[in-house]
């Protein structure tokens, strides 16, 4: 009775889920098409010698699109808008790449970061993720996010607001969710969550996430919480910090006991810049 219970359970999960959700390898093999369309470098490096035709990505992608209820109703709009996207997608993945390039000396070319890092793969596959997200497609832009987590140990989400030059530096462990804001020109090393305070599932759709401005750094192992923190502009916050409230512009936050304002004269003076 039991197992008769089981195989009957197990058909009728299959049975409705069936057009609600798409082929796992169509995605990855859209998702591994971009990338090389993007980067070439990196399809060279797979021993691929044929230029990618970016024709061929935009079929895949319509026949993703029409193969389950992908919250479009027309196809044809998204996969213009889609294609018309790539070339800022691109412009601002070399920015990140340089900015990852500048911030790790380890670092000795641009190519390397492009070829190797996992912050920056992790970043491209988000940056592609985040169109199809603002395209209101749904699914594919989590499974895509989540099969680059599962290779970086790096967990974006795809409706995260991230600026440019934005710079993962080991990365491992890092978690940005989803209504997360981060502006330009931000640092982050492994093992940051910026994360949510608990809220109900019906609050689902409000700001949870923390707010992080421009040319911020946030070492290693720190977590920032709740969708009203705020983290100003050109701060630091030091290793394995615990936030949960907003901190001023030029702030060094060391823990949550010693929040440190620089005026103007003593910033350079006083600022922090580890290598790690």
């Amino acid at each position: 009775m039991r197992k008769n219970n089981f195989i009957q359970s197990r058909g009728q999960f299959l049975e409705n889920s069936l057009g609600r959700v798409p082929r796992r390898k169509k995605v990855h093999d859209f998702l591994n098409e971009t990338i090389g369309y993007l980067f070439p470098i990196l399809s060279f490096c797979d021993n691929e010698d044929e230029e990618i035709n970016l024709d061929d990505i935009l079929v895949l992608l319509k026949e993703i699109l029409e193969s389950y209820d992908s919250g479009v109703s027309d196809t044809k709009e998204p996969i213009i808008q889609f294609k018309e996207e790539l070339p800022k997608i691109y412009e601002t993945l070399i920015k990140d790449a340089t900015a990852i390039y500048e911030g790790d000396p380890a670092a000795k070319s641009i190519e390397e970061v492009i070829i190797s890092y996992p912050g920056f793969y992790a970043i491209l596959v988000y940056r592609i993720a985040h169109v199809l997200n603002n395209l209101s497609v749904t699914i594919i832009p989590r499974m895509l996010t989540e099969f680059s987590h599962s290779k970086t140990g790096i967990d974006i989400h795809a409706h995260a607001k991230i600026g440019e030059s934005f710079c993962i530096d080991h990365g491992t462990g890092i978690v940005i969710g989803e209504t997360t804001e981060i502006g330009k020109h931000v640092k982050i090393y492994q093992g940051v969550t910026l994360g949510a305070l608990s809220v109900s599932k019906s609050l689902g759709g409000k700001k949870r996430h923390p707010s992080i401005e421009d040319h911020t750094v946030i070492y290693a192992g720190s977590t920032i919480l709740g969708g009203d923190t705020i983290i100003g502009h050109h701060s630091t916050i030091g290793g394995n910090v615990w936030l949960t409230q907003s901190v001023a512009p030029h702030s060094v936050v060391l823990n949550q006991a010693k929040i440190h304002l620089r005026n103007n004269q003593q910033e350079q003076k006083d600022k922090i810049d580890f290598v790690i």
